[in-house]
């Protein structure tokens, strides 16, 4: 054990109250309530937990993603990919993962809408540039991904769009 406190040994993934996750307990998220209530609404907003699907990094002895809160080395085949997983993609499911990641937000106060879009036309160009810049999110739940930055991971984190809003289903 490497937290503290130490994870429960009853626990059963994907049956805690506000991430049900079947990778992290609740016990990680921030005690304050705010934290667990804002995970527990995108959940049910959404309709499920949060799917986060980073692609991996393919090379000759990678091999794919394993799930749930054990690891087996010599696992070999082909695993069974939970609900929201995707193929050759490292899976996340809750919140924490992208809430997790380290970020700089910079708020900018302007004194009127035409500074605001000066600012903004500057900050346009610059963004991207500031994005590579600050790369450094290469590794998630221990696999190496094919993808540098967190935006993607931190955006899923928090999207709360349901089926119909994403484009899965018809709109009623």
């Amino acid at each position: 054990n490497f937290t503290s406190p130490s994870p429960s040994n009853d626990w059963k993934p994907g049956s805690d109250k506000y991430a049900a996750s079947i990778f992290i307990q609740d016990q990680i998220i921030n005690p304050h309530p705010r934290f667990g209530t804002l995970s527990a609404n995108i959940r049910t907003r959404k309709g499920e937990t949060v799917d986060i699907n980073i692609p991996i990094f393919k090379d000759v002895d990678t091999k794919p993603p394993q799930y749930g809160v054990t690891y087996d080395p010599n696992f070999e085949g082909k695993p069974t990919l939970p609900i929201g997983a995707k193929e050759d993609c490292i899976y996340m499911d809750a919140m924490a993962f992208g809430m997790g990641c380290c970020c700089l937000q910079c708020t900018f106060q302007c004194k009127d809408i035409d500074e605001a879009r000066l600012l903004y036309d500057q900050l346009a160009n610059l963004s991207p540039i500031m994005m590579v810049l600050s790369a450094s999110a290469p590794i998630f739940r221990g696999y190496l991904a094919d993808i540098d930055v967190r935006w993607n991971v931190i955006s899923c984190a928090v999207d709360d769009r349901t089926d119909e809003e994403r484009g899965k289903i018809p709109l009623k």
